[in-house]
Formats: C-alpha cells, structure tokens, sequence
C-alpha cells in the first residue's frame, strides 16, 4: 500500500486564493495533508469544510482567526492530536496520530525566534516516538538551501543536528546536490529551500520519491512550492 504526503504553506492563511487552494489540495490525493500558515478564520472554515467532504479528518491548534498555523489532514482519521511541547506555543508544533503513526506538522517561526523550537524537536522528537516532522521550517543551509546571493539563514546548523539524531531531510537524501527552492524574497527574488520532510529510519527507508510541486507557487495561489513524497 502506498501513501501520499504533501505539505504546502498557504500564504497568511490563503484568503485570496482559498477556493483554488482547496482544488489543488484535494487534487494531490493524498492520505496525509500538512497546511502551513492555516487561519482558523472564513477561509479556513471553508478549506476544512471541503476536505472534510473529500474524506479527510483534520486537526490544529486552538488559535485566533489572524494567527499562523498547521493544519494536519488525514484520509485515514486522525486518533488525536496534541502539542508538541506545552512550554511552547502549540501553534508552530502540533502533532496527530495517524493509522499508528505519530506526524508532527512544523511551521516555524522567523528569524531567532525559532530557535528554541528546533531546540525541542533536536531534543525530544525521537524520544517522543515522532515519526515525520513536515512543514515549513524556516531554516537550511547556507549552502545548497539558498541562493548565494540571499540572506544567510539562520540556525543553519540546526538540520544537520536535526539528521544528527536519527532523521532523514527526505528531499536532500534523493536529491543530494541539487538547488532547488520552495520560496523566493521580494525583492532580490533569491530562492530558499524552507519545506521539508523529515523522516525517521523505518520511514525514511520506504519513501519512494520527493518532489516539489512548483504550480501552486507559479500560478499565484500562494508564494511557496509544495514538497510531494510517496511512501510504499
């Protein structure tokens, strides 16, 4: 049996292109979703409303309709869901159990302020059983992750710590010297690579194939790629 995972960020929560975002969603046909920069607002209620009618439970944390979130999907059913940490804003970390695996959805937050989450994950996500870490993460290298010419990340020893402990960056293991981005600044229009799929060892093992999926970025509904893997 196989599975399809995508995780796409939605643009402050996709108000200006929720109904073609749903579409695209849906269309992926994939068994688990992870939504980056979710609003629980009008747009979200809509977005949650199709899926649900496309067979999909959904999950994410209690948060008002102008904040940033994750948004978990899930054909299968979701048996629960929870923070990651509770002495961190479950906003940027929520997790949810799905047909017995343990899926945490990522979206970071900017600049320093997001290194305290990668400190939890870097410390406790294997202890914790988490099986995929996907989202946006907000941070690579400063090498192969980002255009020369753009800002330098970050934390950019925060992904190989990361690796350190036990996980596979899915896209990068497929695609080991390769440049490709999933968000580009305006202006300067330099790429960075922010979305990610980290895998543990059992996973990791059964991905089939990882790639972005450039058109939701291209076509204006949102200003990030979608990152698509199959796990047999």
């Amino acid at each position: 049996m196989s599975t399809g995972l995508v995780t796409l960020n939605l643009r402050h929560g996709g108000t200006k292109s929720a109904d073609a975002l749903a579409v695209r969603l849906i269309g992926y046909r994939a068994d688990i979703l992870v939504v980056t920069e979710f609003r629980a607002n009008a747009a979200g209620t809509r977005l949650t409303a199709r899926l649900a009618e496309a067979g999909y439970d959904t999950s994410h944390p209690a948060v008002g309709p102008t904040a940033n979130t994750v948004l978990i999907a899930a054909r299968g059913g979701i048996e629960r869901s929870w923070a990651f940490d509770e002495s961190l804003d479950p906003r940027h970390l929520w997790c949810a159990e799905i047909d017995g695996a343990y899926v945490c959805g990522v979206y970071m937050p900017q600049d320093a302020a997001k290194l305290p989450y990668w400190e939890a994950l870097i410390d406790g996500a294997r202890r914790a059983d988490i099986d995929l870490l996907v989202g946006d993460f907000n941070t690579g290298t400063n090498d192969l992750d980002k255009d020369p010419g753009g800002t330098k990340f970050i934390g950019p020893e925060m992904p190989g710590r990361l690796v350190a402990t036990g996980y596979t960056d899915v896209w990068r293991s497929l695609h080991p010297e390769v440049r490709e981005y999933s968000w580009f600044s305006r202006p300067g229009d330099n790429g960075f690579r922010l979305d990610y799929i980290y895998a543990c060892p059992d996973l990791a093992e059964r991905i089939r194939w990882c790639e972005f999926d450039h058109l939701p970025r291209l076509s204006g509904e949102t200003d990030h790629s979608a990152l698509v893997a199959m796990v047999s």
